[in-house]
């Protein structure tokens, strides 16, 4: 197994504890893309770009959606599939993120995360943000992503099959973010890492972001560059647009100098492009 192949195995374990839930999984992170980057090429569908190589991970970031999240009863089933499956709290991070030790010492970790929380906040318990859970007697978190626009109603269905950890075939349907929540998401990241020697500096943010842009195909595209006008006076989209001004306007900005510099770049890509499409879909 490698690195992707253990992933899969752990979340369609962790889908297939709450297929008879209604708790539906939005898988966002590297990973995330990773399976939408598969489902697009296995599509056929054209692509904006030619796609990078899959950069490799050893997380999952799981989103629960907002109205999961009020529901007690539908948060202790996820605590419990935790915990069936072995998963164990990091100490650091306790209650939403968590890491399973897997055959060969291998370890998978995973982040539950929310979008926004909109009329729903008065409904969970927010005192220790951005912790935030259900009320009630529970220890499972999500940690709230308040750029993660439109997580909740934007993002596609898609089916992921495989090997579950038990050795035996699986198939099931999850969720990945849109290409305009995705871009916010990882816009903050990269601006949050930029200077930061310990995530190496954002590259791993900047190719994603290459990533993101290359795999959109013209009907995602267009949807972006709607989103981003419907949320024109937002001010997430504002500090979206705002970094894509400081470092990713033009082929010596900072953003496209940590792109040139990541392990996975490659000379048949097209940085002018990627800055023209991050132009249109954040254009004032």
């Amino acid at each position: 197994m490698n690195d992707f192949d253990r992933l899969r195995a752990t979340l369609l374990d962790l889908a297939r504890a709450l297929q008879h839930d209604s708790i539906p999984l939005i898988v966002g992170g590297g990973f995330g893309l990773y399976l939408k980057q598969e489902h697009v090429q296995q599509s056929g569908a054209r692509t904006l770009l030619e796609l990078p190589l899959p950069r490799s991970t050893n997380d999952i970031d799981i989103f629960l959606r907002v109205d999961v999240l009020i529901r007690l009863d539908a948060m202790q089933k996820v605590a419990s599939a935790l915990k069936t499956l072995c998963f164990e709290e990091i100490v650091d991070a306790r209650y939403f993120q968590w890491r399973r030790k897997l055959v060969g010492g291998h370890e998978v970790k995973l982040d539950v995360l929310t979008g926004p929380l909109g009329n729903f906040r008065k409904q969970l318990k927010t005192d220790k943000a951005p912790r935030v859970r259900p009320k009630g007697d529970l220890k499972l978190h999500a940690r709230q992503t308040e750029e993660a626009i439109d997580v909740d109603s934007r993002s596609m269905g898609i089916t992921i099959a495989g090997i579950c950890t038990d050795g035996t075939e699986h198939s099931i349907q999850v969720f990945v973010p849109h290409a305009f929540t995705y871009l916010l998401m990882k816009l903050f990241a990269f601006d949050d890492r930029k200077n930061d020697a310990s995530k190496d500096v954002g590259r791993h943010h900047a190719m994603d972001l290459y990533r993101i842009v290359a795999m959109m195909i013209e009907a995602e595209y267009n949807e972006a560059v709607e989103l981003c006008k419907a949320y024109a006076a937002d001010s997430r989209v504002a500090r979206a647009r705002s970094i894509v001004t400081s470092d990713f306007a033009t082929l010596t900005s900072l953003g496209v100098l940590r792109l040139r510099e990541h392990e996975l770049f490659d000379e048949h890509f097209a940085p002018d492009k990627f800055i023209e499409v991050l132009r249109e879909v954040f254009a004032s």
